[in-house]
């Protein structure tokens, strides 16, 4: 894969601002951090001119969003949604909000697992964020909550993990080519 043509920068980082922009419409600045998260994804991709190969990167990208999958269902279950606005001084999010949130953003998973199996570059800007906000930083942020909490805090059980696999997926995609190459 090559360096991005100046069209597939505009359209990659219009989607980013417009990703950006809805996650703060929808869920409030409590997000601000994803939307960090996601910008940084961004920039780190217009850095990069290769990318690690589909097969080097899809196991461990396709084991990440399963760990977010089992990461949404505890913070479901025990009331993320209720207990962390008010801790960034919002109202709570209602349980439908906070599920369409995350079922949008599991399919934009799903669909970058399919674009990088495809060779589309900006599909590593969505595997990027997965690593950077929906494995390092959300894992970090809720051992951070808990510390805060004195004790647990919905999503803190699976929090480790989310952060493992984060790290794991942002050391593949870091991972140089040529290095890559000697490793096969």
């Amino acid at each position: 894969m090559s360096v991005a043509r100046p069209r597939e920068r505009i359209l990659t980082g219009s989607a980013t601002v417009i990703a950006c922009a809805m996650m703060l419409a929808t869920m409030g600045p409590a997000v601000s951090l994803l939307a960090a998260a996601l910008i940084v994804s961004y920039g780190l991709w217009l850095t990069r001119s290769e990318w690690p190969s589909a097969d080097r990167v899809l196991p461990v990208f396709a084991a990440a969003v399963l760990i977010q999958c089992v990461h949404l269902f505890e913070e479901y279950r025990t009331g993320f949604f209720r207990v962390f606005p008010p801790v960034v001084g919002l109202a709570e999010w209602s349980a439908e909000r906070f599920l369409w949130f995350n079922a949008v953003w599991l399919m934009c998973f799903v669909l970058a697992g399919i674009g990088i199996a495809r060779g589309f570059r900006p599909a590593y800007v969505v595997a990027l964020f997965l690593a950077l906000g929906g494995g390092i930083g959300n894992g970090i942020g809720h051992l951070a909550l808990a510390v805060r909490a004195r004790g647990y805090f919905p999503g803190l059980y699976t929090a480790p993990l989310s952060l493992l696999a984060g790290a794991s997926l942002a050391a593949r995609l870091f991972r140089q080519a040529h290095r890559e190459e000697a490793v096969i």
